[in-house]
C-alpha cells in the first residue's frame, strides 16, 4: 500500500507545543509519531514557512525546528497555485482575509496531495468548506478529492 501524501498545514506544527490544549496537542504527536515511523510523505510549502516566521522569535524557532526535523518535502507557491487561491477567495471558500488559508488548500490541490491536515476548523476542517474547495476545484480541472481533515482522521484516511 503507497504512503500517503499529506500536506501539513501550519496550525499542526503549532499545536505540537499547545500546552494550553493538551488533548490537541497529544493527538498532534500521535501523528507525528506515526509520520516518523514512516506512514506518510509530508509535504509544506513556503506560505507554511511565511506564517511561521511572523511568529514570535521563539516559537518561530522551535516551529523550524520541528520542521527540519521531519524535512518534508518543501513545495512552492507557484502561478498555478496563485491562480487557484484567487478562485477561492473569489468564490467565498474562505475570507477575503484568509488568503493563505485559501493558498495552503491550492498549492496541495495543485501538486496533486492527498490530504491537507489542519487544526483550523473554522477555515478549512469543516463540511461547508471542504464542499466549497472540492467545487471550485472541480471547475478549474482538479477532479482527485483533498482530504481535508484533522491530525486523528488522517489515520482514517490511510486505511
Amino acid at each position: 500500500m503507497r504512503k500517503l501524501s499529506v500536506y501539513v498545514e501550519t496550525s499542526v506544527w503549532s499545536q505540537a507545543f499547545a500546552e494550553d490544549a493538551p488533548e490537541i496537542r497529544k493527538a498532534t504527536e500521535r501523528f507525528f509519531d506515526e509520520a516518523r515511523e514512516g506512514g506518510y510523505d509530508l509535504f509544506v510549502s513556503d506560505v507554511v514557512m511565511d506564517e511561521i516566521a511572523r511568529a514570535s522569535e521563539e516559537k518561530a524557532e522551535s516551529l523550524r525546528g520541528l520542521v527540519a526535523e521531519f524535512d518534508p518535502v518543501l513545495l512552492e507557491l507557484d502561478e498555478e497555485s496563485t491562480l487557484l487561491a484567487i478562485e477561492f477567495l473569489r468564490i467565498g471558500a474562505v475570507p477575503p482575509s484568509k488568503v493563505d488559508d485559501a493558498r495552503h488548500v491550492a498549492v496541495a490541490l495543485t501538486h496533486d496531495l492527498d490530504a491537507l491536515v489542519s487544526w483550523n476548523y473554522r477555515h478549512l476542517v469543516n463540511v461547508k468548506r471542504r464542499e466549497l474547495f472540492h467545487q471550485v476545484a472541480v471547475m478549474n480541472g482538479y477532479y482527485k478529492p483533498l482530504q481535508i481533515v484533522t491530525p486523528p482522521e488522517v489515520s482514517d484516511v490511510a486505511q
